[in-house]
């Protein structure tokens, strides 16, 4: 199993932060990685949402942990395992320290290890991001998402992974 952790202090409420964190409908508007999830918000404990996920990938997602400080859930579809934690702290009414802990395993955990140190720190931005913008990201297709998520996942070892290194034949 692989962990990272990361913290960042968002510029929001506690209550604001814990809304976005519990609409599990609302995860793909702020995480590239998902697609699509459906089901009834807010999430309570134990709820289980179908998932879509990048590159066609489809299960399920569960809200394991909803306290007033934390917040966790599970994913997981083929070859992927991941828990999700968000731990809150109060810092003022206006201020939220958050700290987010991603474990992964399965086979593509293995292969995206490389990705795995930086991903709660792009998590947090983009939770901050969505906090600030209350418009959703504007998704024109699916492929759109998934090169940008590829792009996410690659930025740390390959200058644009959108981009093909090899010549093109004519």
């Amino acid at each position: 199993m692989n962990t990272a952790t990361g913290t960042s202090l968002i510029g929001a409420p506690i209550e604001a932060v814990r809304d976005i964190l519990l609409s599990a409908t609302s995860l793909p508007d702020w995480n590239p990685a998902f697609i699509r999830v459906a089901g009834d918000d807010p999430a309570t404990p134990g709820a289980e949402y179908a998932l879509e996920a990048i590159r066609g990938h489809r299960g399920t997602l569960t809200y394991t942990q909803i306290e007033d400080r934390t917040i966790a859930f599970s994913w997981r579809v083929p070859l992927l395992s991941e828990t999700a934690a968000w731990h809150l702290s109060e810092v003022s009414a206006t201020r939220t320290a958050v700290t987010h802990t991603v474990e992964r395993s399965g086979a593509l955990a293995a292969v995206l290890a490389h990705t795995l140190e930086t991903l709660p720190g792009l998590r947090l931005d983009r939770l901050a991001a969505r906090l600030h913008s209350p418009q959703p990201r504007q998704r024109t297709s699916a492929s759109r998402v998934e090169r940008s998520a590829k792009h996410d996942i690659h930025k740390q070892t390959e200058p644009d992974a959108t981009r093909s290194t090899r010549p093109r034949c004519r």
